[in-house]
């Protein structure tokens, strides 16, 4: 299970453990730069999105669950796609980079509300032990959803005590009712500003009022058929407002404008894709006749290249699969670039492609 509070000890084990990496961060940045395959040449206005394949991520068992990954090939491969993202020569450098200011709060969004498909605690594990090697204080991580639906299976654990955060928004101040577009009051810290949300932070909020200062996008791979087409890093942001049912039928206009808030635009310093398992045709609940292994992680800072990205790879699956392209087309994507919240012109993204254990010449090593 995912560890959950974090004291001196545990933090300073925490620490050690991201700090190891460093010691082999070296290779794995030769490694990255003799096996990095890239669409077309970089350019100052590309928005960079690397994806990082290993297959065995998921090769801890036949499921298709937290439980199946290898948590130190997962950790290789945040590591990786940080360092590639960056181009930081050192695992900690990144980290730093990502996250500059070490005495602010830091939120990450995962989405495990179905339990078919989910973003998995041994994926999040690494990235807390980058920020916490970065220098923030575990009591200043907080890992949050909508509903805990799918913790279990995930491999997280509620805990709005001491150390490492994880629960619901509900538990962490719960949303505004009122004002900014009923966000998470996480992210906006509304209840400074409303009686009615001060009162709902007191009365409900057990992990006490909270609110983050750097954001990072956990989402995962999967279609969603009959509403904007695929669910990736921008509809992920579903589970940070309030009554999200209300919205599913300007679903293509409500993504872009809660992604172009300040709250979260300004605050979003990484998305990383949990793309280990995709689920190719939506269903709901525990279903996972469409959810298949991919074992990939793809990390940018451009929220609309990822999900450009994202949704290409999921058309691929479904051909595979003899199956027709989502429906609707996610014109969102299209339209969140209108808005200059990011490029998804394929000739505007500069893909980054590691593959494990392999050179540049896709050699075994």
């Amino acid at each position: 299970m995912f560890a959950v509070t974090l004291g001196r000890r545990a933090f300073c084990r925490a620490l050690g453990l991201a700090l190891l990496f460093v010691n082999g961060v070296r290779a794995i940045g030769a490694a990255s730069n003799n096996g990095v395959r890239a669409t077309s040449a970089a350019s100052p206005r590309r928005s960079r999105v690397v994806s990082v394949h290993d297959a065995r991520a998921s090769s801890a068992g036949k499921g298709l669950d937290d439980a199946d990954l290898d948590q130190d090939v997962l950790r290789e491969m945040v590591n990786r796609g940080v360092l590639a993202l960056t181009g930081a020569k050192e695992l900690r450098q990144a980290w730093c980079e990502i996250i500059p200011d070490p005495s602010k709060k830091v939120a990450i969004k995962v989405n495990c509300q179905i339990r078919g498909i989910y973003t998995k605690a041994k994926v999040v594990q690494p990235i807390v032990e980058g920020i916490l090697s970065a220098g923030v204080q575990a009591d200043h991580i907080l890992i949050y959803d909508m509903t805990d639906n799918a913790f279990d299976l995930a491999g997280f654990r509620r805990n709005t005590g001491p150390g490492l955060k994880v629960g619901k928004v509900s538990d962490f101040g719960g949303y505004s009712r009122v004002i900014y577009h009923r966000l998470a009051n996480l992210l906006t810290g509304g209840h400074r500003y409303s009686g009615l949300n001060l009162a709902a932070s007191v009365l409900n909020a057990r992990g006490g009022r909270w609110d983050c200062d750097y954001l990072i996008n956990v989402p995962v791979l999967k279609a969603l058929d009959g509403y904007c087409g695929v669910s990736l890093g921008m509809k992920n942001h579903y589970g940070s407002i309030a009554d999200p049912g209300e919205h599913h039928k300007d679903i293509m206009e409500h993504i872009p404008l809660i992604n172009s808030l300040p709250e979260i635009r300004k605050k979003t310093r990484l998305v990383l894709l949990d793309a280990i398992f995709g689920e190719y045709l939506w269903q709901n609940g525990r279903d996972q006749r469409y959810v298949t292994r991919v074992n990939k992680i793809l990390a940018s800072r451009d929220p609309v290249a990822i999900d450009a990205t994202g949704w290409r790879m999921i058309e691929k699956l479904r051909k595979e699969h003899g199956i027709p392209p989502v429906q609707p087309q996610p014109v969102y994507i299209a339209k969140a670039a209108a808005l200059g919240l990011g490029a998804d012109d394929p000739s505007r993204i500069e893909l980054v492609e590691l593959e494990a254990g392999r050179d540049h010449a896709g050699r075994e090593q």
